[in-house]
């Protein structure tokens, strides 16, 4: 498994579980908080109410105080016949859902406002009444009351109290089922959130992965394709620590590039020089001798051919080196293909009329490529004139080009030997060359240059054979293309 995708897996189980302990945190604090709130308010409700009995339900009765209730359920007949429609937040309320009931100094209930449910039922082993009683803080909490099935009723209860005597306990209750809707709901949308927060999470974490993991697949592939041999520039990396390591493997690659391509070079001009040198070293020698005038002029005319031929070797593998060092094209244009054919077709005009080799344009005058015209037109020089180095007299050779699919094929056929079986698959190495009619050798370079410019382009490069003519052969470029 990948490293970023480890981070992005650790970082998005790590997402997780803090998400789930929270809403579990959140789970098990909120049932607290809500009760408490409940609590506080039940307590303030038991209090003002034990303090109005304790005012205005209190008598003597030979002596002894009495706890009168009437009040109370004058006021709780008149609470039930009111109409409630109260919306609270998502809760519609349309009914009170308090209890209250009153129980003497011996737990005994003489006020029931479930309609006098319990009356006179023995409630001092309830913990609210018998807390009360003793003058400590009483609560309880009840589940499966008959008057709310479906949840449990806190109850809070307040001392009546008569010249500091506890005479009486109010307690009041109330279903917990509101509150406990409001932590469903609660709890539900903190899921809801959770959940999408960890969705935003997995999105964020696939946008940052995607992001650092780019230049990380960019920089992968242009270290496979330098280790290939291929030529290839360094992508775009963003200013940031993956710039600066692309930048120092460009500069490692070029400084081993640089080595690397001095040393084959060295090595392919001293084995290419070896056989003019040698010529040149032999003709000097001999002219050291007495010999007739024509054969001294023969042999000065062989060390002059072998010095223009080690010049021009020179001059071709410096421009050959400088298009093979050259990482990518820096001056395309859209341009119309025919007049550049026609243009090298006049250049080697004087050229093909002394050899009696026709040149011919096939093209049509609306297609267009994409290219460095200035390269391309010395391909196509390097093709042509090899092409006219093997062509016999009176014969053709045609420059061509036409659209296919997505493709500009250009091709040069002539109509020469051909090219040996054995030499097809070399043909576009650098210093190899087949003999031509005449019996000399080229310098092997103008194919190599050709190629290089192929590449370049991102241009496929092929030999065919010329099925027209029956004979000769083909070169043909295909460039992708690109409209305008």
């Amino acid at each position: 498994m990948k490293i970023r995708t480890r981070i992005f897996l650790v970082f998005i189980i790590l997402m997780a579980v803090g998400l789930f302990s929270f809403v579990r945190w959140m789970q098990g604090e909120m049932r607290p908080r809500y009760m408490e709130a409940q609590e506080d308010t039940l307590v303030d409700m038991s209090q003002l109410l034990a303090s109005q009995v304790s005012s205005q339900g209190v008598s003597l009765v030979e002596g002894q105080p009495e706890i009168n209730t009437a009040f109370l359920q004058l006021a709780f007949r008149e609470l039930l016949s009111r109409q409630v429609d109260a919306q609270i937040y998502e809760l519609h309320k349309q009914q009170v859902d308090i209890r209250i009931y009153v129980t003497d100094r011996n737990g005994k209930v003489i006020f029931d406002s479930d309609s006098g449910r319990d009356l006179n039922a023995d409630y001092s082993r309830w913990r609210d009444v018998s807390l009360t009683l003793k003058g400590k803080y009483g609560a309880r909490s009840t589940d499966f009351d008959p008057l709310y099935a479906d949840g449990s009723i806190m109850y809070i209860a307040a001392p009546i109290t008569f010249n500091n005597d506890i005479i009486g306990v109010v307690s009041v209750g109330k279903p917990t089922r509101n509150a406990e809707r409001f932590m469903s709901y609660l709890l539900s949308n903190i899921s809801s959130v959770g959940l999408l927060i960890l969705l935003i999470a997995i999105i964020t974490g696939v946008a940052l992965n995607g992001w650092i993991s780019r230049p990380l697949s960019r920089l992968q592939q242009y270290a496979q394709a330098v280790t290939r041999g291929e030529r290839t520039s360094l992508p775009a990396l963003g200013n940031n620590e993956m710039g600066d390591v692309g930048q120092a493997m460009e500069s490692m690659r070029k400084a081993l590039d640089g080595k690397t391509y001095v040393s084959d070079y060295v090595q392919s001009l001293t084995h290419e020089l070896k056989s003019p040198i040698a010529a040149i070293q032999g003709a000097a020698e001999l002219l050291e001798e007495d010999m007739p005038v024509e054969s001294r002029q023969r042999f000065l005319g062989n060390i002059r051919s072998q010095g223009q031929r080690m010049q021009e070797l020179i001059e071709r593998l410096l421009d050959l080196a400088e298009l093979e060092y050259r990482p990518k094209l820096e001056n395309t244009s859209l341009f119309y293909i025919k007049p550049l054919l026609e243009e090298v077709i006049n250049s080697f005009q004087p050229l093909s009329e002394k050899l009696n080799v026709q040149l011919h344009c096939q093209c049509n005058e609306s297609l267009r490529i994409q290219a460095d015209r200035f390269l391309l037109s010395n391909a196509l020089n390097n093709i042509v004139k090899n092409a006219l180095e093997f062509s016999p007299t009176e014969s053709k050779i045609i420059l061509s080009a036409k659209k296919q699919d997505k493709t500009v094929l250009i091709s040069i056929c002539d109509q020469g030997p051909g090219i040996p079986d054995y030499a097809k698959a070399k043909i576009f190495d650098r210093f190899f060359s087949v003999a031509r009619p005449d019996g000399q050798k080229g310098s092997g370079l103008g194919l190599s240059f050709v190629k290089e410019i192929a590449t370049l382009h991102k241009a496929g490069l092929k030999v065919l054979d010329n099925e027209q003519a029956k004979t000769g052969t083909c070169i043909e470029l295909q460039f992708p293309l690109k409209q305008g």
